[in-house]
């Protein structure tokens, strides 16, 4: 099975030319259209935090008269004047060590404004926003919540994150008014969204923020650049410098046997490596969307190893990441986890030789003893299919070379699997 996660609509991100964890300045305006009757003391006494704040909208919009108003004329208010009520987020999915502040997150908890969120090694967590949009933070992030309010002025909402560590991937519920808005932050990048999923990262070794593009388009502005287009299938890296570094995405990378059944204690997921790819960055969770991620890694190599993963379905994602540290198009694979490890040894003694095993995992088991003189090929010389004590004694074998293994047969439920070990050679002497 093999889907590709997609981004869907349009991404603005616009990189600004600031320290690292620079304050963006950005309060913007809610666009109001008078209404016959509407006078704007009155509406300040319903719309804004203080009944004198309509003084300063007279002025920005340079109305003569506060008590009549043009019917159909539109009126920009600021944001921070604007009453609003203040919105939390729910904790849908949490694993491993993840802190709210500094206590310990559980799932189910609330979390508002001005929360920060971190995620140790080997933990993530969901969060679920009062309009249906998800966030997911991997291992090693932090995230704060700027803005997680809806404005008492047309119900407007107003979502603003920054990840000052790690990423955040977000899966966002289409906004229903242009005065909704939706923010992801990094130290030098502001992603601003409606209706999509997304990720924005910030490498704090490298000191750089990063975006990628499956699907719709990234407008870059950096202090001194023209905007820079970043089109589907193109990604960006912005270092200190406040530079964009635009190049294409490197394509989905190929797994060897992604959907087999992992049977052995550490899943293994091999990668079949091509021309300008640096490294992988692998992600496992229970489901096809992500939000309940259990493992996530960056690989150089092209073995990716995990330990500690119980029975179960589970998918795979892999991206390839390229010399600038881009991360590639994902591809994602579904896979079976069932443990049926199995340890052989064999030794001399008086009775002949002993072959015994060890093995682990769920369900009923029995083992399967073969043995092939000279190749391991052809029909077993020693073939014993169904086997319940973990051993076997074999004696008078003639002089030469043997080779044996040991299969566990794993009987859960309705499935059965075999896992063989490698082939061990035995030579006799005469």
């Amino acid at each position: 099975m093999q889907n590709i996660v997609r981004i869907f609509a349009f991404v603005l991100i616009a990189a600004l030319c600031a320290p690292a964890n620079a304050e963006i300045s950005d309060d913007g305006y809610i666009t109001y259209i008078v209404k016959r009757g509407d006078t704007l003391i009155d509406m300040s006494k319903r719309y804004l935090n203080t009944p004198n704040s309509y003084r300063v909208v007279q002025q920005q919009n340079k109305i003569r008269d506060p008590q009549a108003m043009p019917v159909g004329r539109p009126i920009r208010i600021a944001r921070n004047l604007l009453k609003y009520e203040a919105a939390t987020a729910k904790l849908i999915s949490v694993r491993g060590n993840v802190l709210i502040g500094t206590s310990a997150a559980s799932a189910g908890q609330t979390i508002g404004e001005g929360t920060t969120l971190k995620t140790a090694e080997s933990s993530f967590v969901t969060l679920s926003l009062p309009n249906g949009s998800r966030v997911s933070l991997p291992s090693n992030s932090n995230l704060r919540i700027r803005l997680l309010r809806t404005y008492t002025l047309g119900g407007a909402l107003d979502y603003d994150f920054d990840v000052t560590k790690g990423g955040a991937s977000t899966s966002v519920t289409p906004l229903k008014s242009a005065d909704d808005r939706y923010r992801v932050r990094t130290p030098r990048a502001v992603s601003a969204v409606r209706g999509t999923d997304f990720q924005v990262r910030y490498d704090d070794q490298t000191d750089r923020d990063f975006a990628e593009v499956i699907e719709g388009g990234l407008a870059v502005t950096t202090g001194t650049n023209a905007d820079t287009a970043l089109p589907a299938g193109n990604g960006m890296a912005v270092p200190q410098s406040g530079a964009v570094i635009k190049e294409a995405l490197l394509p989905e990378p190929k797994l060897i046997e992604p959907g087999k059944v992992q049977v052995n204690p550490e899943l293994l997921f091999t990668v079949d490596p091509r021309a300008n790819e640096k490294g992988y960055r692998l992600t496992w969770a229970t489901d096809a969307g992500f939000l309940e991620q259990v493992a996530d890694v960056s690989i150089a190599g092209q073995e990716a190893k995990l330990a500690g993963i119980g029975d179960g379905n589970y998918f795979v994602r892999a991206r390839a990441i390229s010399e600038n540290g881009i991360q590639g198009i994902p591809v994602t694979h579904a896979f079976k986890r069932r443990l049926n490890g199995v340890k052989a040894s064999a030794g001399a003694g008086d009775d002949g030789f002993s072959f015994k095993w060890q093995s682990e995992g769920q369900g009923v088991r029995k083992f399967h003893f073969q043995m092939f003189k000279g190749e391991p090929n052809g029909a077993a010389m020693i073939d014993e299919p169904a086997l319940v004590d973990p051993q076997i004694i074999i004696s008078d074998l003639p002089p030469g070379n043997y080779f044996w293994r040991v299969g566990a047969v794993q009987f859960a439920g309705s499935e059965v699997a075999t896992n063989w070990t490698s082939f061990e050679k035995l030579a006799v002497a005469p």
